[in-house]
């Protein structure tokens, strides 16, 4: 059984797992929607461009920095 007191572990370690793989995935998706197209390169290079964006709203919000306006209203 898992103890209680390493549940928010757990969930720190999914949350860091997705965070890593918000890029690759991405530059496949953008790669397998460019194959469409015939623009591999350039369809992987949006989806990678794409996830940077994502991994660092990600950063950006657990830093505090992104959303603080909310808190300031209370």
């Amino acid at each position: 059984m898992v103890e209680l007191s390493r549940q928010p572990e757990v969930g720190k370690a999914f949350w860091y797992l997705g965070v890593t793989t918000t890029i690759p995935l991405m530059a496949f998706a953008g790669y397998m929607i460019g194959r469409q197209y015939d623009k591999e390169i350039l369809g992987a290079l949006a989806g990678t461009l794409l996830g940077t964006v994502l991994v660092w709203l990600d950063m950006l919000k657990l830093g505090g920095i992104i959303g603080r306006g909310k808190r300031r209203g209370k």
